[in-house]
């Protein structure tokens, strides 16, 4: 074998090594996820699919190599991109903290943070994105500012609760570092804001006065999205979880406050819940307002060796949802150094064997020599 022909076949094969990490993969992983089973159709709408996620946490200017930057945004790009392609939902929510340094950049930084999350994320068109606000994104209630509040409500057009509905079904979008209850004007007009979409269902119920009311196309029992999940002690209450350890949680730090908790669930009586912030996985069928609950896990894999989203399709009356697993960082390094050793072992078998050719030539070139002399 020659020479050149080696090194083009060593360099396809280093190629080929990364194309399969880089994209193949991904949809070789995704593939063994399904949409869940889909509901029956109800007055004639049928069931709304959506995917969600949670805790992209794309890096800043101050935390993180270039490189840990640079890897986790193409693998979460590569993922989501894959999960769009293959799964084609109608909506995507993303349930707080887009960024990972969202309270701490100025608004130069801010605005490339944004240009690099739409490139990210991109959506085709017919396919909604909703970016819900987390604590990175604006900082937490003690540290919040009116200024990181309005920069990011201009560009993702939510900062306090707002009503998103599709086809008769509701989310109800909450910005969790509102809902600390002490008056403050953020906390303030968020309450204001869940009253006023407590109105618009009672109305759909045909209660209360509904003059000036908006209508809601049909009436269906709300599912909330939030940053911070519903007040529970611990992942210990989750009938499935995958946190490596399980603590206590704190109110208004790794979940809602009781009180809080209790006025959303007094306001929306809501059927389903959606929530992250614990960079964790968790299922409870039965929450503190007694809603089935999933907590998602950080969609990054700088957070997570094995981050997953979630396919849901809710219909009027039911929802069915199934959790996807992405590939694993472990899988991704064993592929890489299982394959580099491979590429490595059979190149230098493959120039040793080159080389004792040449050796062999160049020794029968010499006693050719030698006998031509005599």
């Amino acid at each position: 074998m020659k020479l050149k022909t080696l090194l083009f076949r060593l360099l396809l094969s280093i190629v080929s090594l990364v194309v399969f990490n880089e994209f193949v993969v991904y949809y070789i992983v995704l593939l063994k996820c399904q949409w869940p089973s889909k509901p029956a159709v109800v007055n004639g709408l049928e069931p709304v699919s959506v995917m969600l996620l949670a805790d992209t946490h794309l890096l800043g200017p101050v935390r993180g190599h270039w490189f840990d930057k640079l890897r986790r945004e193409w693998q979460m790009h590569r993922a989501f991109q894959s999960a769009i392609t293959l799964f084609q939902p109608e909506a995507v929510f993303i349930l707080g903290d887009v960024f990972d340094e969202g309270n701490w950049v100025n608004q130069k930084e801010f605005d490339n943070y944004v240009e690099r999350f739409r490139k990210l994320f991109h959506t085709p068109r017919g396919v909604a994105l909703h970016s819900i606000v987390g604590n990175h994104d604006i900082g937490f209630h003690y540290a919040t500012r009116p200024n990181l509040v309005q920069r990011f409500g201009d560009q993702f057009n939510n900062t306090g609760v707002s009503l998103i509905s599709v086809r008769g079904v509701h989310f109800v979008a909450i910005n969790s570092i509102a809902m600390e209850g002490d008056g403050c004007y953020l906390c303030e007009k968020a309450e204001k804001e869940l009253k006023a979409i407590e109105t618009i269902f009672k109305c759909g119920r045909g209660v209360g006065q509904c003059k000036d009311v908006p209508k809601l196309e049909e009436y269906s029992r709300p599912i909330v999205l939030q940053h911070f999940p519903m007040y529970r002690e611990s992942d210990k209450e989750c009938q499935e979880h995958d946190s490596p350890q399980v603590d206590l949680y704190r109110e208004r730090w790794e979940v809602l406050s009781k009180e809080s908790t209790d006025l959303i669930g007094d306001l929306l009586n809501p059927r389903l819940a959606f929530s992250g912030h614990s960079h964790h996985y968790c299922h409870m069928l039965k929450n503190r307002i007694k809603v089935e609950e999933y907590t998602l896990p950080s969609f990054s894999w700088r957070n997570k060796n094995n981050p997953s989203f979630i396919l849901a399709r809710i219909s009027l009356k039911e929802y069915t949802v199934s959790r996807c697993r992405m590939p694993e960082e472990n899988t991704i390094v064993t592929i890489y150094l299982v394959g580099g050793i491979l590429i490595l072992l059979v190149s230098t078998l493959k120039i040793g064997g080159i080389i004792i050719q040449l050796w062999s030539f160049l020794c029968r070139g010499r006693k050719d020599y030698k006998k031509l002399t005599k």
